[in-house]
């Protein structure tokens, strides 16, 4: 999550500041950049908001 909040300001505010106010480095963020997407995991993430969407709704 850390890496996602990072690539949606990277316009506002400079990587390496919110590395270092995350607490992660900036090669873990540019390696994490590099990695394929992988589809299993995207279809998990879907899922799980899905869930997430059904249980908010029913309460």
């Amino acid at each position: 999550m850390k890496y996602s909040f990072i690539t949606q300001h990277k316009n506002t505010y400079p990587v390496s500041l919110q590395c270092q106010v995350l607490g992660v480095s900036r090669h873990g963020y540019y390696a994490h950049q590099r990695r394929p997407i992988d589809p299993a995991a995207v279809k998990a993430h879907q899922d799980l908001l899905d869930w997430v969407r059904d249980i908010a709704e029913s309460s």
